[in-house]
């Protein structure tokens, strides 16, 4: 057995906590911030499950298959529809009439044609421009979800679960060094421990191994807004390829999701100033979710946002020699965005057997 400090309480922190607990090891996490669950959270405000930016769970993937085995209750779920998004200049998704075109998009479907213009749309938004097919097919075949309880509930699940295991998180405990075997805090403490499980952001991982490889991210502005009002009708989304900009809305795919009204999120990516993406978005939901503005009840934005790595992700391994195994959407593993973050936490949690114990 053991001892393993994990660095970081969002997804991947938690997932890998999880993960080293049941193959027997002795597990602590350190959380920097007063919260746990990252970006991959929620704030509830007045019923409103206020979040960071889209983010939707594969059906069967590796997080939607985790959350499933510790969940007693099963999670509340409903699929982003295609029939109900539309693509900007080119009608809905999935066409239901004419029969000729309803017929051409499930050849299309079927063939992963990269021609139509509904396969084009679901390549890019499905994974946030990385062109995953996997993600693309699920959102096509209707396997992309949405958590009635939002991703606070997500977390909450898995939280509940390292509670019961006797598994300690420590909030507001902010790692500002690490050498062999050891990390020092910010309050002047330091722990000893056999493995380092590094699951933060990248950001800081570099920050606390400078000899990490650089990796460039798919970055992006996003808005997230409770209103009193519903500006997108029926519609579960609107996307518009040529700006590289979406808006969901939330309460229109999973109806439990909020008490009444709209939960829109919106995103645009592009490698432009943060405040040029935002006031594109902006822009773009004034015209696609008119009025929206009057019916705020509650809002969010973040103006710079790395939402997934687009170059060579890092191994798992790279600073075993330093008694440290990286977790993270940004560590190789067979998936990506949030199902990398979980998948990349198992195969750390593997890899600790192999690591040497502290003399």
């Amino acid at each position: 057995m053991a001892r393993v400090l994990v660095v970081g309480a969002g997804l991947s922190g938690l997932a890998a906590a999880m993960q080293a607990s049941v193959r027997g090891h002795h597990v602590v996490v350190l959380e920097k911030r007063p919260t746990i669950g990252g970006r991959a959270s929620s704030e509830p405000r007045d019923g409103f499950p206020i979040g960071y930016g889209p983010h939707f769970l594969l059906k069967k993937g590796p997080l939607h298959q985790l959350v499933r085995k510790v969940s007693k209750v099963k999670p509340s779920v409903l699929p982003l529809r295609p029939h109900r998004i539309e693509l900007l200049d080119s009608g809905m998704m999935q066409p239901r009439k004419p029969m000729k075109e309803a017929a051409l998009y499930r050849r299309a479907v079927k063939a992963h044609d990269s021609e139509h213009p509904a396969i084009q749309s679901s390549d890019y938004f499905a994974s946030w421009g990385l062109n995953n097919e996997a993600r693309s097919r699920a959102l096509l075949n209707s396997n992309l979800l949405v958590l009635k309880e939002g991703w606070s509930g997500l977390v909450g699940r898995l939280a509940v679960t390292l509670d019961e295991v006797g598994i300690p998180i420590e909030t507001g405990a902010n790692v500002v060094k690490i050498e062999k075997h050891k990390v020092h805090l910010a309050d002047g403490r330091h722990i000893e421990t056999d493995v380092i499980l590094l699951a933060c952001g990248y950001g800081q991982a570099k920050k606390l191994i400078p000899s990490l490889p650089d990796v460039s991210f798919v970055t992006a502005s996003t808005i997230d807004v409770a209103l009193d009002a519903t500006p997108l009708g029926e519609r579960h989304g609107i996307l518009d390829m040529e700006s590289s900009m979406a808006i969901f809305d939330l309460k229109q795919i999973h109806p439990g999701i909020a008490p009444s009204g709209a939960l829109l999120t919106a995103i645009r990516f592009g490698n432009e100033r943060a405040e040029d993406r935002l006031a594109a978005l902006r822009e773009f939901m004034d015209e696609r979710a008119p009025g929206w503005k009057r019916h705020i009840l509650h809002e969010r934005e973040q103006k710079n946002v790395k939402v997934a790595p687009q170059s060579e992700r890092i191994p798992c391994d790279y600073s075993r020699k330093d008694g440290v195994l990286l977790t993270g959407a940004w560590v190789e593993s067979a998936h990506i965005l949030s199902d990398g973050a979980v998948e990349a936490s198992r195969q750390a949690a593997e890899y600790i057997g192999k690591m040497p114990l502290q003399q």
